[in-house]
């Protein structure tokens, strides 16, 4: 395994584990806020690694997306304010 590989892995599982607990603790608006600070680091290490380490450049639909759930979640706690 390389290191891209290995900081992929990392990358996902630690997002996986932020939006579960995101999931669990919804109305809790200081873990929100941590929870997106998180995501938005780590779909800037995946597109990095995406876009240094693979020729096809196809797989960057998924930051994509979770870019998009992260402005989902910045516009609802927008309303909480």
């Amino acid at each position: 395994m390389n290191i891209a590989y290995i900081v992929s892995i990392i990358s996902v599982l630690l997002l996986l584990v932020f939006a579960v607990l995101s999931f669990i603790k919804a109305n809790n608006l200081r873990f929100q806020l941590i929870y997106i600070v998180v995501a938005c680091f780590n779909i800037g290490v995946l597109t990095s690694v995406i876009l240094i380490n693979y020729s096809s450049q196809s797989a960057l639909i998924w930051p994509a997306l979770l870019l998009f759930q992260v402005i989902n979640k910045v516009r609802e706690i927008y309303k909480e304010l």
